[in-house]
Formats: C-alpha cells, sequence, structure tokens
C-alpha cells in the first residue's frame, strides 16, 4: 500500500520464494497433489545471490524485445523484391532508356544526332547480382519462415487472453514446427481443434506459399541472349526515286545510260551470282538469273542485308517479261512516224556462192510505238509510293533464201516493272524481308526508324561517249530520254544506235579494207572475238556469244560477216521460249544500271547490336508471381514485426523451452515413459500452454518478481521483473535503484 506521496511503506522484504505455487489444473482441481513441485524447496537458481545484489531480491531481468527478427526480414523481403522487380525491369527495358533497341519517338529524327555508344555494364552487373540473390533467396525462404514463424510462437502463447485459450498440446506443436511436416497436413484436417491455432494457420500459409513462389516463378521466368544497342553506322546512301533536285544532265551524259546496259548486256551469264538479287522467299540466297520471277526482285542492298535493331528501308524494282508471236496485222503501222516512238530497222543480204547471182537476206525491225521521250518512273513528291508501268517492244525478224523464201517472226514483248520500297530485315521481322509497301515508307515508320533522309547526297559522273552507226530507218529521239525504263533501254542497247546489228558489218568492212591488214592478220582475226550478240547469252546460247570479223570463203561457199547475224536471227526464231527469259534478265539488268547510277538521297543504317544475357518472362508471369509473392511476403513481414516489438520471455520455443516446461510439470504427468503416440496423452490436452505470471503478492513488495507458469495468473507485462537463471540476471536499472534507496532510507 503506498503513501499519499506515493512512496511504498517500508515492509519486510520476502527472503525467499517459497511461497510462491505453480498452477492448479482442472483435472486435478484443489487437490495439493496438483501442484507437481508441492512441498519441494525451489531449485538452487532461486536461492543463490550474485554479487552486489540486494537482499532478498533473488536473480531477476526484466521482459525485452527481439527485434533483429524483424531487421532481418526487412532484409530477406528488400533482397526478394530487389531481385524480381529487377528481373521484371530488365526482361522489358535498360534503366536508361524504354527500350533495349532504338526510340526515335515520333520526330524520326537522325540517329547520328541523339545516340552515342551505349553502355550496358550498370545492367549487366545487376543482372549478375540478380541471379546471386536469386540463389540465396531460394535457399534461405524456408529456413528464414520457420525462424520468424517461431520467435512469433513465443510472443503468442504468452499474449494468449485466456490462460486455456492455447493447449499444451498446440505448443508443443509449434515447438514442433510442425508447420515445415507435410505429412502433418492431413491430420489436421481431422484434428485441427486438437493440434492447430491461428499462429499454425499463418505459418502454414506463409510456408506453402513461399514453397511454392520460386518453383512457379521459374516456369515463367528463362534467360535469354538478347541484342542490344550499340552505335549505328551508315552503311550506303542509295536513290529513292526522289528527283535530284539541282541537277541537270550534261549533254555529254545523253546516250551514256544506254552504253552502260549494253555493256552490262554483253557481261552477263545466267549461270554468275547476283548480289543484289532478291526473294520473296525467306532465307533465299546467291541467286543468278536463272532464278528470276515474279517472286524476285532488284535492290540496291546486298541480298540478305541485315540491319540489326534498327528499321530500315530500301527501294526494290521488279520487272517480268512475257512473249507474244503475232501476226503482221499486230505489227504497229507507221512506228516510224510516230512522236517519241523508238523504231529502227536494219537489212542486209549477201551472195549464196562465190561469183553468183542468188543470194541470201535478213532483216531486223524494232519499234517501240509509246511516247518514248517520256520516262514512266514517278519521281514527282510521290515517288515513294509503289508504282507501277508496262512497256511495249516489237520486233520483226526475217530470213530469206532459196530454201525458206521467206521465214518471218514477229514478237511483242511486254516488260512489267513493279517498283518501291521495302522493309529490309532485322531483328523485329526475325530476319524476312517486308513485302512491297504501297506508300511511303517515312509513313509506316516507328520508334524504331532513324530518319533515312539525307540531303547530302552523292553520285558520280562519266564523260560522254557517242554512238554511231548506219541505220536503214530509225526514230531515235527515245535515245535522250531521262531516266528510260527498263526496256527501253535494253532496246537501244540491243537493237539502237552503236548495238551489235547496227554497228558489225561496218566494224567488219572497215578492218578488210585497211591495207594494213594483211592475209595472215586476217586470218588470225577469224579466231578473235570482236562482237557480243546481243541476248543469246541471257538465253543459253555459248555458240553465238562471239562472232570474228573475217570474211571467210570455202571452195564454191561464202560466209561473209552479214550471216553471222543471220545465225543469230535465225536462233531467235527457232528458240522463242528464251526470248522470255531474256528479256526478263536483260530489264534487270537495266534496273541495276539505271539505279545504281543515279545520285544518292537515301541512307541506310546498320546496327547488328551486341549480345548480353537478360531474363525473359511474359507479363501474365510478372503478374501471377508477383501476387505469389505477396501473399506470404506480406504476412510473414507483419509476423515478423508482430514478434520482433513484442517484449518476450525467451528467444524461441526450443528444445530448451521444452526441458524446462517438462522440470515445470514434473515427473507424475510427464514421465520418462514410451509414448510412441502423444495422441493418445489426454494430459496435452487438458493442460493450459499459455505462459502467465503464477506469482503470488501480499502486496507491500517494493520490487515485485513474478514467476512463470501454465495457466492461471496475470499476462505476462513490460517493465516486471522475473526470475531467471544466474546467467541471466539483470541489475536493477535506475527506476528500480532509486526506488529501492527510498526504502532503505526509510527503513534508516
Amino acid at each position: 500500500m503506498e503513501t499519499a506521496d506515493g512512496e511504498v511503506p517500508l515492509r519486510q522484504l520476502p527472503r525467499s520464494s517459497n511461497n510462491l505455487h505453480a498452477p492448479e489444473y482442472s483435472r486435478h482441481d484443489s487437490s495439493a497433489e496438483s501442484d507437481p513441485r508441492h512441498d519441494e524447496e525451489l531449485p538452487s537458481y532461486t536461492q543463490v545471490r550474485s554479487t552486489g545484489q540486494i537482499l532478498g531480491r533473488g536473480h531477476s531481468t526484466l521482459l525485452h524485445r527481439s527485434a533483429w527478427v524483424f531487421a532481418f526480414t526487412i532484409i530477406y523481403v528488400v533482397l526478394v523484391v530487389y531481385a524480381w522487380a529487377m528481373t521484371a525491369v530488365l526482361s522489358t527495358r535498360p534503366f536508361k532508356d524504354k527500350s533495349w533497341a532504338y526510340s526515335f519517338g515520333t520526330s524520326r529524327s537522325s540517329y547520328y544526332y541523339r545516340y552515342n555508344e551505349a553502355d550496358f555494364d550498370q545492367e549487366r552487373n545487376i543482372y549478375r547480382s540478380v541471379r546471386t540473390i536469386h540463389t540465396f533467396i531460394q535457399l534461405v525462404t524456408l529456413p528464414w519462415i520457420s525462424t520468424v514463424c517461431a520467435s512469433a510462437a513465443v510472443i503468442y502463447a504468452q499474449n494468449q487472453k485466456d490462460p486455456m485459450g492455447l493447449r499444451l498440446r498446440q505448443v508443443t506443436t509449434l515447438a514442433d514446427r510442425r508447420w515445415m511436416d507435410f505429412s502433418f497436413y492431413p491430420a489436421l484436417i481431422y484434428k485441427w481443434r486438437q493440434y492447430g491455432s491461428k499462429l499454425l494457420a499463418t505459418a502454414i500459409f506463409i510456408c506453402v506459399f513461399g514453397l511454392i513462389t520460386f518453383p512457379i516463378q521459374s516456369v515463367f521466368l528463362s534467360s535469354q541472349s538478347v541484342k542490344v544497342r550499340t552505335l549505328p553506322q551508315e552503311i550506303a546512301t542509295i536513290y529513292d526515286f526522289s528527283p535530284n533536285s539541282g541537277y541537270s544532265s550534261s549533254s555529254y551524259d545523253t546516250g551514256k545510260d544506254v552504253l552502260k546496259v549494253r555493256n552490262a548486256l554483253n557481261k552477263a551469264n545466267v549461270d554468275f551470282y547476283q548480289p543484289n538479287l532478291w526473294s520473296n522467299n525467306s532465307g533465299v540466297q546467291f541467286l543468278t538469273l536463272n532464278d528470276l520471277s515474279s517472286q524476285t526482285y532488284y535492290s540496291q542492298v546486298p541480298s540478305g542485308f541485315n540491319t540489326g535493331l534498327l528499321r530500315q528501308f530500301a527501294p526494290r524494282v521488279n520487272s517480268t517479261a512475257t512473249y507474244e508471236i503475232v501476226r503482221a496485222s499486230d505489227f504497229p503501222v507507221d512506228c516510224s512516224s510516230r512522236p517519241g516512238a523508238f523504231y529502227a530497222e536494219y537489212s542486209s543480204s549477201y551472195p549464196q556462192y562465190v561469183n553468183s547471182t542468188s543470194s541470201y537476206s535478213w532483216g531486223v525491225t524494232a519499234c517501240m510505238p509509246g511516247n518514248m521521250t517520256r520516262s514512266p518512273w514517278q519521281l514527282a513528291r510521290k515517288a515513294r509510293n509503289r508504282q507501277d508501268f508496262s512497256e511495249v517492244l516489237y520486233l520483226n525478224m526475217t530470213q530469206e533464201d532459196y530454201r525458206t523464201r521467206d521465214h518471218q517472226t514477229l514478237f511483242q514483248i511486254t516488260v512489267n516493272t513493279t517498283a518501291g520500297f521495302f522493309e529490309l530485315p532485322n531483328y523485329m521481322n526475325k530476319g524476312v524481308p517486308g513485302p512491297l509497301l504501297d506508300q511511303d515508307p517515312a509513313e509506316l515508320c516507328d520508334q524504331h526508324c532513324p530518319s533515312q533522309f539525307n540531303t547530302y547526297y552523292s553520285g558520280y559522273r562519266r564523260d560522254g561517249i557517242t554512238v554511231e552507226g548506219a541505220l536503214k530507218a530509225g526514230s531515235l529521239g527515245p535515245i535522250s530520254t531521262d531516266n528510260k525504263g527498263p526496256l527501253l533501254s535494253a532496246a537501244l542497247a540491243s537493237f539502237g544506235p552503236g548495238s551489235f546489228i547496227d554497228s558489225f558489218i561496218a566494224t567488219a568492212a572497215t578492218v578488210k579494207a585497211d591495207d594494213k591488214v594483211t592475209d595472215e592478220v586476217s586470218s588470225s582475226l577469224g579466231k578473235v572475238c570482236a562482237a557480243n550478240t546481243p541476248l543469246t547469252n541471257l538465253m543459253g546460247s555459248s555458240s553465238l556469244e562471239c562472232v570474228s570479223v573475217v570474211i571467210d570463203s570455202y571452195g564454191d561457199y561464202y560466209y561473209p560477216v552479214g550471216s553471222y547475224i543471220a545465225q543469230w536471227i535465225n536462233y531467235f526464231q527457232d528458240n522463242a521460249e528464251p526470248v522470255q527469259k531474256a528479256f526478263t534478265s536483260a530489264a534487270f539488268l537495266a534496273n541495276q544500271e539505271f539505279l545504281s547510277s543515279q545520285r544518292g538521297r537515301f541512307s541506310v543504317a546498320q546496327d547488328l547490336g551486341a549480345d548480353m544475357d537478360l531474363p525473359s518472362i511474359s507479363p501474365v508471369g510478372i503478374i501471377v508471381v508477383s501476387i505469389l509473392m505477396a501473399l506470404y511476403l506480406l504476412p510473414l513481414l507483419a509476423l515478423s514485426l508482430y514478434a520482433g516489438f513484442s517484449y518476450r520471455w525467451t528467444e524461441r520455443l526450443d528444445s530448451f523451452v521444452m526441458l524446462r516446461f517438462g522440470a515445470f510439470v514434473g515427473d507424475k504427468f510427464f514421465p520418462l515413459l514410451i509414448g510412441r503416440e502423444s495422441d493418445k496423452v489426454p494430459e496435452l490436452d487438458e493442460m493450459s500452454g499459455v505462459i502467465r505470471d503464477v506469482a503470488t503478492y501480499s502486496g507491500d513488495e517494493v520490487i515485485k518478481i513474478g514467476r512463470l507458469g501454465f495457466g492461471e495468473g496475470s499476462r505476462l507485462r513490460e517493465g516486471h521483473r522475473y526470475e531467471c537463471f544466474q546467467g541471466n540476471d539483470e541489475p536493477l536499472n535506475h527506476y528500480e535503484s532509486r526506488r529501492m534507496q527510498r526504502v532503505i532510507h526509510r527503513r534508516a
């Protein structure tokens, strides 16, 4: 009883604790034998005084928190969340940008104004740390969950409101950490009231979700090697069908394009690899002119070129030839007089025998009746849109001799040309070239596209080369046409001024008339290739690819140079089917010469990227794993907070605690006997497992020292002292010392 001034009356301090008794249980109600320690002396630890102890206090200590559980749980949760967050982020993007590839935004500004060489060392180091942390987490998850639950079990067992709110069997179940015993789960279904508790249910919930989270995570999560951007490089500048502003062709350039096409036709071989020949069939490369079809096309960019992490577009042209054998009535009338038409007519005759009046004759007429002075190419503002056009060439080839009299074949050759842009192979389209686009690629470009328009374009110019020849009749205005169509270019190269049929006879006659050409030299010329016959090399013939300028006569037979042209005509007449293949190849070569000789204004860039190992997980996987983690991390965090900031009488329910429980209860209830089945020991269900202060107080104690026990009693309180082992004895704190001094002073 305190006085009015708050002091405790001076009374005799308790000399011992023998007046404190253990709780009595319902089964043994008031029986004296219910106290297992009845009439026994207290253990020595309650009587021995440590040095410096105040008389009568015994060994005692205050209750303390154990915040280390919460601190280490915070560290564990931070590691789990960090590893998972970094995994989710790295699977989609780097820290510095929105994408591992490029993101040029809607402005599509040129890449070299926005990016330097990319550095992803930070991401590499983080991913390395994530893998290490992930391995560590998988190892410690279940042990740490068990540690937190065991620590919380101490608080749970001492904070029950009802003395019988937790029975001894339930406490031993928590002490055995049976939330980790999966074989125990089925028994809980039928014996939950006997074994179960809220803490056990919470521990099982956390344990199960902590156990399944990471295996499920491994189902969704994988490792991938991806290409990340480095430093883009501009590879080339190419023509894009737009007009070259400020450029006008010189008079010296007139006809140069025809000469280039003619040179290409002469050099062509159907079996040679064409590096700029593409196919719609993905993965097909190393094509030759034999592979030309409606599924192939020409592009200035080499076949199979991959732009890597960038989306880039390039122009493409496909020209496909078809032919028909037509009647004379279908041949254009007055082609030579039609405005802008291309018309060329050649003919010759020569004697059949030496000193004979009989003769052979041949003739070739080429006609393109449309206005060929106007380019079929659309080079205006919308030149990058898809464009389609057709060209038609008529050929009249005749031979006349004493046998065939009049052998005439009339061809109508049509070349259909389609031009536009396509997307070059890249990582986004899995290395497959895109289809022909109907519109300007700038309208389709997204954040992966740097601008390809380059105002600083390059080109080259050659000195002009004049062309000469003798024609019977001709309308040659189209030779000066800029940006000729592929068929017109091929027709002028094969049948126009300076072509084989135009110049070969004149060249042979000049050589023969030269006084310096001796018989010996003339004989040698018969073994020299002086000219290439046009198109035959593209039709598969090798016997007529080269002709000489020698004029031979053997006995009565006469073989002038005109006979070689006759053989060339005869080959066309006898092999009409390869004509289609020849003109398709000629159009391809003409397109190649046309585009490669134009001034470039369209840049093509490339970035093949660098290999980098990254996590890979789908959005669904991120959601599922995040939910699973939350289901066990949040309860674990809450349980650790509960365990870490509550005052406790021991660290955890372990074997030493069970040893003290047994010592307290004594061998009267739990003697050392065989007990294979604890289910058949009813005392475990009848005895309380709630830790209480079971000491009785007279009311005049200066410092109350409680005693731990089961069942009836008061709840353990913060700031209250309880008996302890000698090694755990705690000196009086400042408040207790002052209070004790006041008592001693009063006594004095």
